[in-house]
């Protein structure tokens, strides 16, 4: 198994590019869910994420630029002003073992290459990883790898309520439930398709908007309702399997008449299968 088997090539942005553009990438189809920034010589300089962009929009993050400028100023502000810093970079010569070992001991999704004189080169993350293990079987059942511990919404909360309750709790996506049956999911990149879709129509209006009213719409007319999800009894194979030929982040993980029993996320399945089968056993399978 070589690096440049599991090497992805993702977006990136420069560290002067507008935010909006930033917005363009996460809120668009077949997202990824974190774009690199680099400066002008190609090196990592850090990641924007889909979170942060709703941290600025909530005003928790350059709270006084988008008291100063609003919502259309903020968003033309370079990307360099939000970036998160980041230090798992790893040389080009790297080994899947070493990376693998790193994502499972610090229970964190993605890592950034780079070449011989720190140019940025492309990343290795859980959704590259899992795409090699495919039509596996793991023997290890979801409910052993699922999280219980599962923030939920109703659907008739507001978009800014949402919003809120993700970046407190540090989240990317709320199942939408009913008395624990489960209507659908809304997402980080729902709501940002959403954001975008408001801001082409910010460009019409002589003055700006609070962000009450861009996210002012109910979850129910936003989250996705059309489900893929798993049951406790399944292998985590098929977990694997319809993260990747769906291209989600998570799956809901249902028992009954759509009763919620948990939630299974792409670096929790994969930093799980890793410590329960091992390096090596992980690395024969991605072969």
């Amino acid at each position: 198994m070589q690096l440049s088997n599991i090497l992805a090539s993702r977006p990136s942005l420069r560290w002067d590019d507008p935010l909006l553009l930033a917005l363009n990438i996460l809120g668009g189809k077949q997202t990824p869910y974190r774009i690199t920034v680099v400066d002008e010589c190609c090196r990592v300089k850090g990641v924007i994420s889909g979170r942060r962009i709703l941290e600025v929009l909530l005003g928790k993050r350059g709270e006084s630029i988008k008291t100063q400028k609003g919502i259309k100023g903020i968003l033309r502000e370079p990307v360099n002003l939000f970036l998160d810093e980041v230090h798992n970079i790893f040389p080009e010569n790297v080994t899947p073992q070493t990376i693998l070992q790193y994502i499972a001991e610090n229970n964190i999704g993605y890592v950034f290459v780079v070449d011989q004189n720190g140019a940025f080169k492309g990343v290795v993350d859980e959704a590259s990883i899992l795409n090699k293990l495919k039509d596996k079987v793991f023997d290890i059942k979801v409910e052993d790898i699922m999280n219980r511990t599962i923030h939920t919404v109703l659907p008739e909360i507001s978009l800014l309520e949402a919003s809120t309750l993700m970046v407190n709790f540090h989240v990317r996506r709320l199942p939408v439930t009913i008395n624990n049956t489960i209507m659908g999911i809304i997402t980080i990149t729902d709501i940002l398709r959403h954001v975008l879709m408001k801001e082409k129509h910010l460009e019409l209006l002589l003055h700006d908007v609070e962000v009450e009213d861009v996210l002012k719409e109910k979850v129910k007319e936003v989250m996705c309702s059309e489900l893929v999800y798993v049951n406790p009894v399944d292998d985590a194979g098929e977990a694997v399997n319809k993260i990747i030929n769906n291209d989600v982040s998570c799956l809901p993980v249902i028992v009954g008449k759509n009763s919620l029993a948990g939630i299974v996320c792409r670096v929790d399945l994969l930093v799980k299968i890793i410590k329960m089968k091992g390096i090596q056993t992980v690395l024969h399978l991605m072969r």
